[in-house]
């Protein structure tokens, strides 16, 4: 019995292992695919991982073969983390994925010195990204990402974690925790290998700076940008002055154990300097050849300057391109001879096709009009590419009041050599403000309403409204600009305004007078051509004047003859020329402007008054700008007048004229001993203009370091150059969203006794 049992269960276990045996040989035979299955994926698509598996249906499958060959496609995807394939069915293909989980969040707290934008751009560029697939090694990468953004600022002492939170639906969550700590300050910069300029010579010129002047300036702290840019500096430094073979063998730059002190070595090889031997220009162009000579700002015998070589080069272009040639390459390719340090200069000119404007764009604005930007381009769609007119299209377009930045890039038309469109990006600033304030200033307690709108509904137009209240005047005044009355760029300025002044109580030394004036103007703005610009224009007002206690013997007698109502109409005139590139804090150009005010016959009262003003703008280096300003105003009598109405006078003193000196007290006295105006005045200004020592990108504040000098007087005869007053000092302005707000801080130099100085003054209002 218990043979039979043992018998039977062997026959039993022989059975079984043999339909294992044929199970196994059966799914490791090969088969001809008929279906695939993806299983596992949720984010992935199904074809995704298709267009990964090297099998396709009606494909034969050998397991041995094609089983780790496909394991290995999908594995190196790097999309998952596990991968199982088998046979369903006669000839059904199953793959089973699990997939790596995918970054569903990526938050940076702690920066403050390095943006997060900045710093996430830096994550993307090296594959970090919402949507990306995570793996462990995306922690390093992360790391290392961010601190070589922070070590190439000089943030060398900064530490950071990076944790690691799973959220739904196979997503994590990256939380980069970062402590910036202390930016590594330059201790010394030395540099090896200098023999022509001294070192203080050429540190002088860098921008990096082991002790800076300004105390909360960025100069000391050490950047591998700054340095870099340092560099290039000292080698166009050399460079321009006929070294054209200096190196910059290396640069070390080596830091304290502490990490908070840098100190930077600079290996430089000098070389020879080298003079121009001959100056040749190749290229099959329509331009006359000694056209383009008078462009090259080299001649023979000159030493190499590599400034003056690119000065040349953009000229030439630029010349080429006013032809149509937009992208005209000129290739400067120098022969040089070491041994007699000469270099001959062949400028090799290719100037293509002529290029047309086939479209412009406008993107950015969200208010204005298109029409009302279109009608500034000088460049137009299907005329030929001009670099001169783009650029006076950006110049007009950013003169706009109420526009903040523009740029204009160039896009080569696709499938075509001979066509660009034009995009124009523009940045629009606040067209429209509306203030109520108290203060006090120099005229006493001030009460201001206003109301500004520089683009109105989006059409260019401009809508003004003012009532100020202060000790001595108080104003209403509205007006209305349309900057293009008609379509040819005609200008029409409509304003009115009521004023009455009261100077009895005044804390100023002026004379003392009370007067009520009430008056409208139309005037015309015609272009003459791009720069030039004549201005007409008409208006009436009346005036009322009356004595009081204080009032001097010269105006009593004055009131006497004329009587104390005055009905003046006027007609003005002016012709202005204009190259600036900014309306409002401009940092390059000039302006020239004749302005004349006559009051016609038939008016009360008959005058005239001629105005010239010169103002200069020339950038010094990137943040600061030379200015210099001059004003000269007269003006006389005529018929029964033989002088200026006395409320029509000029005056100086104040912000507005010369800083330093109570507003309005300058000039001739009158019997009391009061500052009363006269018929000659002449300003003057010098300054230096630059941003705020903290701020890296000039905006909407800036600095000035001036004099300013002038003086009235009683009129032209009366001049004497020895009355002049002068005051130095710094200014301020902010144009904040209210107005723009003046501060200055003047000493005055050639004063006299009883002179009203006033060392701090500010004001609210335009200024320009």
């Amino acid at each position: 019995m218990n043979v039979l049992r043992t018998l039977n269960l062997f026959i039993l276990v022989w059975l079984l292992l043999g339909a294992a045996s044929f199970a196994s040989a059966q799914s490791a035979e090969s088969f001809v695919v008929s279906d695939i299955v993806i299983e596992g994926n949720e984010r992935i698509d199904e074809g995704t991982v298709l267009t990964y598996l090297p099998v396709r249906t009606r494909d034969r499958f050998d397991p041995s073969r094609d089983s780790s060959r496909s394991l290995r496609a999908l594995y190196d995807t790097g999309l998952f983390d596990d991968v199982l394939i088998s046979r369903r069915g006669a000839n059904t293909l199953v793959v089973n994925v699990t997939e790596r989980p995918s970054i569903g969040s990526i938050d940076i707290d702690g920066n403050k010195k390095i943006p997060t934008d900045e710093l996430e751009r830096s994550l993307r560029d090296a594959g970090i990204a919402l949507g990306r697939v995570f793996n462990r090694s995306v922690l390093e990468t992360v790391e290392r990402e961010v601190r070589r953004v922070y070590f190439s600022a000089g943030n060398y002492g900064m530490e950071m974690s990076v944790d690691v939170e799973e959220l739904p639906r196979n997503r994590v969550a990256l939380d980069i925790e970062i402590t910036e700590g202390a930016v590594a300050r330059i201790r010394h910069i030395n540099i090896v290998g200098n023999e022509t300029y001294s070192e203080e010579t050429l540190t002088s010129l860098l921008r990096s700076d082991e002790d800076p002047f300004w105390p909360l300036s960025s100069r000391d702290e050490y950047s591998q940008v700054k340095l870099e840019a340092d560099i290039e500096i000292l080698r166009s430094y050399y460079q321009d002055r006929g070294f054209i073979r200096f190196e910059v063998d290396s640069t070390q730059v080596s830091i304290s154990p502490d990490k908070r002190e840098i100190f930077i070595v600079i290996n430089v090889r000098e070389g020879e300097k080298y003079t121009i031997e001959s100056l040749n220009i190749s290229g099959d162009v329509d331009v006359d050849e000694e056209e383009l000579r008078a462009l090259i700002n080299v001649n023979k015998g000159d030493v190499f300057s590599r400034g003056n070589i690119v000065q040349s080069t953009s000229a030439i272009q630029d010349r080429l391109g006013q032809d149509g040639f937009a992208f005209a390459e000129v290739n400067v390719v120098p022969n040089i001879n070491d041994d007699e340090k000469t270099v001959s200069l062949n400028f090799a000119i290719s100037p293509g096709k002529r290029v047309y404007v086939r479209r412009i764009t406008f993107t950015g604005q969200y208010k204005t009009r298109d029409e009302v930007l279109r009608r500034e381009m000088r460049q137009l769609e299907g005329s030929r590419f001009s670099p001169a007119l783009v650029n006076r299209s950006r110049v007009r377009l950013q003169r706009l009041p109420f526009m903040q930045s523009v740029s204009i890039d160039t896009a080569v038309v696709p499938e075509s050599d001979d066509q660009v469109d034009l995009v124009v990006s523009v940045l629009e600033g606040p067209s429209g403000s509306f203030a109520a304030g108290l203060g006090y200033g120099n005229d006493g307690a001030t009460v201001n309403l206003s109301f500004s709108q520089e683009n109105l509904f989006g059409t260019g137009e401009s809508l003004q409204f003012s009532f100020d209240n202060s000790d001595t005047t108080r104003q209403l005044s509205a007006s209305f600009r349309d900057p293009y009355f008609t379509n040819d760029g005609i200008s029409r300025t409509v304003r009115a305004f009521i004023r009455e002044t009261n100077t009895e109580d005044a804390s100023t030394s002026t004379t003392r007078f009370l007067s009520s004036t009430r008056g409208a103007s139309v005037n015309f703005g015609i272009p003459l051509s791009e720069f030039s610009t004549m201005r007409v224009g008409g208006g009436g007002e009346r005036t009322e004047v009356s004595a009081t206690s204080g009032t001097p013997d010269d105006i009593n007698a004055f009131i006497d003859e004329n009587g104390d109502t005055y009905d003046i109409f006027n007609f003005t005139t002016g012709f202005s020329y204009d190259t600036r590139n900014r309306t409002v804090f401009a940092t390059k150009g000039f302006v020239n402007s004749i302005s004349a005010e006559v009051s016609v016959p038939g008016s009360d009262l008959t005058y005239f008054k001629l105005g010239y003003r010169f103002e200069f703008f020339q950038p010094i280096t990137e943040r600061y700008t030379f200015s210099t300003t001059v004003r000269v105003d007269t003006g006389s009598g005529y018929g029964d007048l033989d002088e200026i109405p006395f409320f029509k006078r000029y005056f100086a003193g104040g912000v507005r004229t010369l800083r330093g000196f109570q507003t309005g007290t300058l000039g001739p006295r009158d019997s009391r001993g009061n500052a009363s105006g006269g018929d000659f005045r002449t300003l003057g200004t010098i300054e230096v203009i630059f941003p705020p020592p903290f701020v890296e990108t000039p905006g909407a504040t800036r600095f000035s370091l001036f004099t300013d000098f002038g003086n009235v007087f009683e009129d032209v005869d009366n001049f004497d150059e020895d009355e002049i007053r002068g005051t130095y000092g710094i200014a301020f302005v902010w144009l904040s969203p209210v107005a723009p707000l003046t501060f200055s801080i003047a000493y005055p130099y050639n004063e006299r006794e009883g002179d009203a100085t006033e060392v701090f003054q500010f004001t609210i209002g335009s200024v320009f």
